[in-house]
């Protein structure tokens, strides 16, 4: 059975769950992977995360029953697992732009997100060129993004262009002390030890100053993957590449809630994950 075939498990496993708790872990032990490394691919490979695919399910689920049976609000608001009806009817009123009540009362149209399939391409791929290597715990100064989701990328652009704009990352690698100018990391959010789908990124240098925030690098082995340029669009797909391609078949294991680096050259970047 193939990669694709076991992510179409996953699929037929949340559908067949839609109205009771799914645990991401278990999702993961069928593609033999861990929850943080799934919802990263999950966000790769379909731009959207796990938990807001499983959310927009279930709120198509319930508007096909408000249009087909006489089931009450607060019983599918319980069903497809909202802590209050509330809650639930806030949740179906921003996917479909009416709430419960009016759509069973005027059996409107509504947007239903259909069930995914995952269909293997046929793609040539360009061999991977990274090395291994230790780097000692160091701190290193910025400016931040603040908390974002994971697949919103145009805050991590957004952050780049001030960066250019404001001459701070002209400050940065004129203050750089070594062939490495500049360094991006993304630093994962956890909540009560669990993956909250949420990072902070980073735009970062040796050099303190007032106006920036700071964070520490730990001590850790890399695996360090090259690219030949610094385009933000062939960064994120060297990313994909190394969470849908590389790592599910590789004898490394990602360290979880160490940060991602990237370190910036004149020409080049590599990306780098803390490995064991």
């Amino acid at each position: 059975m193939n990669y694709y075939d076991n992510l179409n498990k996953i699929i037929n496993k949340i559908e067949e769950n839609l109205s009771n708790k799914i645990e991401y872990k278990e999702l993961a032990k069928m593609i033999g992977t861990t929850s943080y490394t799934l919802q990263r691919i999950f966000v790769f490979l379909t731009g959207i995360t796990l938990t807001e695919y499983i959310r927009k399910r279930r709120l198509s689920k319930a508007a096909e029953e408000i249009l087909s049976s006489e089931i009450k609000i607060i019983d599918l608001s319980l069903k497809y697992q909202y802590d209050s009806p509330v809650s639930f009817s806030n949740s179906f009123k921003k996917m479909h732009g009416i709430s419960p009540q009016t759509l069973r009362k005027t059996k409107q149209t509504v947007k239903i997100f259909p069930k995914m399939e995952f269909k293997p391409i046929i793609e040539t791929i360009d061999e991977l060129e990274y090395r291994i290597m230790e780097r000692d715990k160091q701190k290193l100064y910025g400016i931040t993004t603040g908390i974002i989701k994971l697949e919103d990328n145009k805050s991590i652009q957004r952050l780049f262009e001030k960066s250019r704009k404001e001459k701070i990352l002209d400050f940065i690698i004129n203050n750089s002390d070594s062939k490495e100018l500049y360094y991006g990391v993304s630093r994962d959010i956890y909540q009560n030890g669990e993956y909250t789908q949420k990072i902070q990124y980073y735009i970062l240098g040796k050099e303190k100053r007032e106006d920036f925030v700071s964070i520490e690098i730990p001590k850790a082995t890399w695996a360090c993957f090259k690219l030949n340029n610094k385009n933000q669009e062939q960064i994120l797909k060297l990313y994909n590449t190394i969470y849908t391609k590389w790592l599910p078949s590789s004898i490394y294991n990602e360290i979880l809630q160490y940060p991602q680096l990237e370190i910036y050259y004149e020409d080049s970047c590599e990306i780098c994950i803390p490995v064991k």
